[in-house]
């Protein structure tokens, strides 16, 4: 197996996904069946308005199963009164030649020595676990010795989406990105792929590692709170679906401020900008974004506006 391959031909697709949440895998491993089973679809979107701006904000994951309708009339009818359309980052248009020498600078290991040399051997054995449970054999572990534990997380969590049958090209923000292009709405979004992916590259060594191991013990022993996520996704319950995902935090509290909290108050400050002008907005972000403490409509508040939950 070619595991370099693998990375070039789906690299923005594990990109995408990785973001929605810590561990790089949540918003992977929801269940097909369940997903398709549970009628009860409310994903949960707000209102922001002033004399001259409407912004709408929709709480998205960024992989799914491609025949799951999710597009509610309230959703459809926000969407299609907007006149631009914004992402977290230009992910939908990247490209092997745009993202391949941001890897090289953040995912790609600068080492001589292999991430999994340096894993306990606990950690190195839910390794091979999450391997074998890909139907990869431990013998095949060197093919990730060029890459950092991060990006490891991140590739082995595409490829187990892709073998649940998970698609990201069928994920809700990239979805709309495609449908407002077709419709002619001008595209924009909150930070840059260089900015996204510096969260992760920025990461120290023990931070890396940490991360990986946490995402290996998810992949093998927890995926029923994957498949919870998405529920609590599609039935619009955040701050159930928020209070789920920070425990996956839990000890990794930099990396967490980092992943959630500064992007929410920055994404904040661009969505002022925003309602400054006039028009009307709609913009998509991980749901992950939009429950807890310090959610992006907690910054919003914080600035002086109201959020309404419609």
């Amino acid at each position: 197996m070619d595991i370099f391959q693998i990375t070039k031909k789906t690299t923005t697709s594990f990109i995408r996904t990785s973001l929605i949440v810590s561990g790089f895998i949540t918003g992977l491993g929801f269940g097909i069946q369940s997903a398709l089973a549970d009628s009860t679809i409310n994903p949960a979107l707000w209102k922001l308005t002033d004399e001259d701006s409407i912004v709408w904000i929709f709480g998205t994951v960024h992989a799914q199963d491609e025949n799951l309708q999710w597009k509610t009339n309230k959703i459809k009818q926000a969407f299609d009164s907007a006149d631009i359309y914004y992402m977290e980052a230009p992910i939908a248009d990247a490209t092997p030649e745009t993202m391949i020498p941001l890897l090289q600078k953040h995912a790609f290991n600068k080492s001589s020595t292999p991430f999994y040399e340096q894993l306990a051997p606990t950690d190195r054995e839910n390794f091979v676990r999450a391997l074998n449970s890909l139907g990869i054999p431990e013998e095949a572990m060197p093919n990730f010795a060029t890459l950092r534990p991060w990006f490891t997380a991140v590739t082995l969590a595409g490829i187990q989406m892709q073998a649940k049958g998970l698609n990201p090209e069928a994920g809700v923000d990239k979805a709309l990105w495609d449908d407002a292009k077709a419709a002619g709405k001008e595209l924009g979004y909150l930070e840059t792929l260089e900015q996204q992916l510096r969260i992760f590259g920025d990461m120290t060594p023990e931070e890396d590692l940490a991360m990986f191991n946490s995402s290996m013990v998810q992949m093998v022993e927890d995926t029923d709170m994957l498949d919870q996520l998405f529920i609590y996704w599609k039935t619009g319950e955040i701050e159930k679906l928020a209070e789920l995902m920070n425990a996956s935090f839990d000890g990794q509290d930099r990396i967490k401020t980092a992943l959630l909290d500064d992007r929410n108050a920055n994404w904040a400050e661009k969505i002022e900008d925003i309602m400054r002008g006039s028009g009307t907005v709609f913009i998509a972000v991980g749901a992950g974004h939009l429950g807890g403490d310090q959610s992006l409509q907690w910054y919003l508040e914080r600035l002086g506006y109201e959020v309404v939950r419609q």
